[in-house]
């Protein structure tokens, strides 16, 4: 059936030449005789190479838009309340363990120490004082000098001094430790993010005054739309960019949400980087998901692609050409990407200038890949 449509074509072509050509030169013989040649030519199979697609194995991948997250964070807050004197970091400052960072009421707290050491003192003395009284009673008591009650009494002074050289000792420590507290210091090293306190607020105990990222690492965080939910199996690591023209660096995967947003049908990726001092919590990053297992993907030269109108590739049947539709994708080093429509060991046309549907073709050398 496909020889006779074929022989219908040439015929018919034929026919339409002869009479274009009768009509530009008339009867004149000569120009009849050159007439049979131009037919013949015109009539003669094209010759054409076939290509098969070239066949990469390739990790697909996707970009992103992230951002940089500090690893942990910690509120500061004070362990003391009053009013703050002095706030001595500003945000983005990077501090060490133990650094000040905050004080609050510093000149209270040093008076309160300073009536717990003369307490304590005052103590000491009356504790001293009443000790020597119950050694003197205790002798007289020992020849019956004095009555057992003027003893017992001694002995009530000094244990009672006791008690309250203890409790001014106790005063004291609590003393020194409110006003080493009076000065809020860094729990970790790290920087600081955010700052919630001004000078001359007042400071509640464990009312938040800062918020400090620690830690040497980063977190890079992004959305992943859904459909690549499948491509992220066994993935471990991401590469990402932070800045314009910053380095590359690799994040080790930390979290990845188990579910999908349905406002945005994406998820989360979380992954985990040292910090070289180049990121800053906040900053910007590129993203780029590679999938750990291959998929194989078809590309062929453009010349074999006609996308006058939709993207097709020429064939050849029982000597003839044939249109296939495709779908193309991606364009690399003059390919084309082939995402559907198209068999890995099929053979299309190489060139498909000037050629067109049910033009007689004939199939010359080997094809690209042999």
């Amino acid at each position: 059936m496909n020889t006779v449509r074929h022989h219908i074509h040439i015929a018919t072509t034929l026919t339409l030449l002869s009479a274009i050509v009768v009509g530009c030169h008339g009867s004149d013989g000569e120009d009849t005789a050159a007439t049979g040649v131009s037919l013949e030519r015109a009539l003669a199979p094209r010759e054409v190479r076939l290509v098969t697609p070239e066949v990469r194995e390739e990790h697909p991948s996707v970009e992103l838009v992230g951002e940089v997250r500090p690893f942990d964070t910690v509120t500061v807050s004070s362990e003391v309340a009053g009013k703050v004197d002095r706030v001595l970091v500003e945000v983005g400052d990077r501090v060490a363990p133990g650094a000040a960072l905050v004080e609050v009421d510093r000149s209270t707290f040093r008076i309160y120490l300073e009536q717990a050491e003369a307490n304590l003192a005052a103590a000491k003395a009356d504790l001293e004082l009443a000790g020597k009284d119950l050694e003197r009673k205790r002798d007289l008591r020992s020849d019956e000098t004095i009555p057992q009650s003027t003893f017992d009494q001694a002995q009530a002074s000094f244990d009672l001094a006791t008690a309250r050289a203890a409790a001014a000792t106790a005063a004291l420590e609590l003393a020194k430790r409110n006003y080493e507290r009076s000065v809020v210091r860094a729990p970790a090293a790290g920087a600081i993010t955010k700052r919630m306190v001004v000078v001359g607020q007042w400071a509640d105990v464990g009312a938040g005054l800062l918020e400090l990222a620690i830690g040497a690492k980063v977190k890079v965080a992004a959305r992943v739309p859904e459909g690549w939910s499948a491509e992220l199996a066994g993935l471990e690591t991401f590469s990402f960019t932070v800045g314009s023209g910053g380095a590359n660096h690799t994040a080790t995967v930390y979290s990845v949400q188990p579910v999908v947003e349905e406002a945005s049908r994406s998820f989360e990726i979380v992954g985990t980087a040292v910090n070289d001092g180049s990121m800053k919590p906040g900053m910007f990053a590129t993203v780029t998901l590679t999938s750990p297992a291959p998929q194989s993907s078809l590309w062929l030269p453009a010349s074999a692609i006609a996308t006058s109108d939709l993207p097709q590739v020429l064939m050849v049947e029982d000597g003839a050409v044939v249109y296939r539709k495709v779908q193309i994708g991606r364009r690399s080093d003059g390919l084309t990407e082939i995402v559907s429509g198209l068999g890995a060991d099929e053979k299309v046309v190489a060139d498909v200038s000037g050629l067109t549907r049910g033009i007689p073709v004939t199939i010359v050398g080997g094809t690209d890949d042999e």
